[in-house]
């Protein structure tokens, strides 16, 4: 008896009983996990920490990410992995070696099942955020059967630090964001996830990260439609102007005899001698570190100004969801003090004009105060409602309105505004005569945070409901409102550049009609009036 189970045993170790949870992907076998749902109770399995490319240190510090190598053995994937380095919160939880993925899916690996597959790239101003699995967990996808990726990817310095020229060419991020999108066009179906039904989306610096991936040429067939949530590839923070003398000055931070004289070959003979933590901390004094425009070479993710590449329709063409919360920037007013601070010394119209490119002739002061009378004929310092409500918009809420104005004249494009305000989050702010739901604050409607729904209103499950469908059945349809039901007891119209519907999701959902509508117009007129073409961000 002993002898059989042995051989039982060693017969298990070596596959010929298979094992639901073992996956053999090209570069090797894995192992994961299975669980439950909280909500349903819906069995799923998950890989967490599968390696999808080099490890990007050493000399590949600061490049495109590189193949991974083949393993022996079985890869075990069944606990989260470090993050990239941080710029905003160095922990012991980060590493250089970071570019790995996980993968969720509701049918046992091998499936024949061809589900639609979405995945997921975090925000966090392409300075801070990892992969879904920590708070976020994906099981209210996977319960609609939906197959959920995630993903790391360079951020900070290590993501976002360039030359301005070859030398350190930039994007590295966005090019790991690309390369895991590759990792599931070729891998997916293993997870019985369907390659031509994937699905891109992601909040705040995800939701600008999406919308880039659709202005890359080499996204080109990696997904066939996209969700961006409160931002854009055309907003202000989105878009690292000057990376030269960002980059300069990060070796400068590190040893002061590094100066401005030396070549860019030497800056990154000299970056890739430094330890990457001390790297890591010497980043945190800047947050200057976004995508950038490349120079033109072979390998470059993005060439020309995002505005014009989306304007003219150069762009990957291909069904979007996008919108915003509809204020996005209230979330400050819960510190009236700092607040008031910030709009008495950070207040300055040439900051708020980085790519107006104003007409020759055009005082930079003159279109400034244009723009605080779209909001106040007073100071903002006496209204500081106001002055959120510029800040929404200048921040997140044109630039996404914009980006969705420009694609809708070539491809479908639906919009919506959250608007709910629920105990979910007790997103309820109200100060300074504007209220609204700040930003972020709707992902606690759509990931899974809690295990048990039943402390909170009928009001707020139903709205999660409808978000959760809204965004599911966009993946599965390519519509967000494929038919009349309980939850969705309307159609929602694609918008147009005539016609801009979307529906603000409120207690009660209902379409409207040219979202944001007296502040972007105002915006866009002034643009008309005093900027000058070609536009980078808007």
């Amino acid at each position: 008896m002993d002898t059989l189970l042995f051989i039982v045993v060693v017969l298990c170790i070596q596959g010929v009983f298979p094992d639901d949870t073992i996956v053999t992907l090209p570069n090797g076998r894995i192992q994961g996990i299975v669980d439950k749902t909280f909500r349903h109770g819906k069995t799923f399995y998950g890989f967490l920490g599968i390696p999808f490319a080099a490890p990007p240190v050493g000399n590949l510090r600061f490049k495109p990410p590189q193949p991974v190598r083949n393993w022996t053995g079985i890869l075990q994937t069944k606990k989260l992995t470090k993050t990239c380095y941080q710029v905003q919160k160095p922990a012991s939880t980060e590493s250089e070696d970071c570019l790995y993925l996980d993968v969720f899916t509701p049918v046992k690996p091998g499936s024949s099942a061809k589900l639609p597959v979405m995945v997921d790239i975090y925000g966090g101003a392409f300075i801070h955020g990892g992969a879904i699995m920590g708070d976020l967990k994906p099981q209210n996808f996977l319960e609609k059967d939906i197959v959920v990726v995630s993903f790391n990817y360079r951020i900070g310095p290590f993501g976002f630090l360039s030359t301005g020229d070859t030398v350190i060419a930039g994007n590295m991020g966005l090019k790991d964001q690309q390369f895991a999108l590759k990792w599931v066009h070729d891998n997916i179906h293993l997870f019985g996830g369907d390659s031509a039904k994937v699905t891109i989306m992601g909040q705040s610096a995800g939701g600008a990260s999406v919308t880039y991936q659709l202005l890359s040429r080499g996204s080109t067939g990696l997904f066939r439609a996209a969700i961006a949530q409160s931002s854009s590839a055309l907003c202000s923070y989105a878009h690292q102007r000057n990376p030269a003398d960002t980059a300069y000055g990060l070796a400068a931070a590190i040893d002061p005899n590094f100066t401005r004289e030396q070549s860019t070959e030497e800056l990154l003979e000299f970056l890739l001698k430094v330890n990457s933590s001390a790297i890591a901390a010497t980043g945190n004094k800047y947050h200057k570190f976004s995508p950038v425009i490349e120079v033109p070479h072979e390998g470059a993710f993005i060439t020309e100004p995002m505005h014009e590449l989306v304007k003219e329709g150069r762009f990957n063409k291909v069904p979007l969801l996008i919108g915003y919360c509809s204020e996005e920037q209230i979330s400050h007013l819960g510190d009236l003090q700092k607040w008031q601070r910030f709009v008495e010394t950070s207040y300055d119209v040439n900051k708020n004009l980085p790519d107006m490119n104003l007409k020759k002739g055009v005082d930079p002061q003159l279109v400034g105060e244009k723009i605080k009378d779209i909001y106040t004929n007073e100071t903002f310092s006496k209204h500081l409602g106001k002055s959120v409500q510029f800040s929404s918009d200048t921040t997140y809420i044109r630039a996404v309105i914009r980006f969705a104005e420009l694609a809708s004249k070539y491809t479908d494009v639906y919009f919506y505004q959250f608007s709910f305000q629920g105990k979910i989050v007790d997103n309820g702010l109200s100060n300074e005569g504007v209220s609204g739901v700040g930003h972020a604050e709707d992902m606690k409607y759509l990931w899974t945070y809690f295990k048990n729904l039943k402390d909170f209103p009928e009001a707020d499950v139903k709205t999660m409901d409808f978000y959760i469908g809204l965004f599911t059945n966009f993946a599965k349809y390519l519509t967000p409102t494929p038919k009349k039901d309980e939850l969705f007891s309307f159609t929602l119209p694609k918008m147009t550049q005539k016609e801009m519907y979307y529906v603000d999701i409120e207690k009660n959902p209902e379409v409207k009609k040219n979202p944001r509508e007296f502040s972007y117009q105002k915006w866009v007129e002034l643009y008309e009036k005093y900027g000058q073409p070609p536009f980078t961000t808007f």
